[in-house]
């Protein structure tokens, strides 16, 4: 039992999330993230974001189950996907957009661009 709970807990971290697939792209002006994640309304997905992460929850419309796995057998449930990433840049929160269409999410985030008057000697 012992063996058998480690083994889940290192794969899936069994806490009923799965983490979803997912591709950061840094381009010039902002920093573009696209998860996927099927079996999701629009309503039931949660972005959070600070200057340098981003943290996605969403809630599937029915769970997922898997009744065998390998040699260990075990009925294992997902209900949710979550993930927290942490940006490559430093990004304006206040400004982030995302859209949700067939299953695939996408968040747009602004970079932080400051402007600084070099004093000419």
């Amino acid at each position: 039992m012992g063996l058998e709970r480690s083994l889940l807990k290192a794969t899936w971290g069994y806490n009923g999330n799965l983490e979803p697939l997912y591709e950061v792209e840094d381009l010039e002006d902002l920093i573009l993230v696209t998860f996927d994640l099927p079996r999701v309304k629009k309503e039931d997905v949660e972005v959070h974001t600070t200057r340098n992460t981003l943290e996605v929850t969403a809630r599937m419309s029915n769970a997922v189950c898997w009744e065998r796995w390998g040699v260990v057998q075990k009925k294992i449930a997902f209900q949710s996907f979550k993930k927290q990433i942490r940006l490559p840049e430093p990004i304006e929160p206040e400004q982030v957009e995302a859209t949700l269409k067939n299953g695939v999410l996408r968040i747009a985030l602004p970079k932080i661009r400051q402007k600084v008057s070099i004093k000419l000697v």
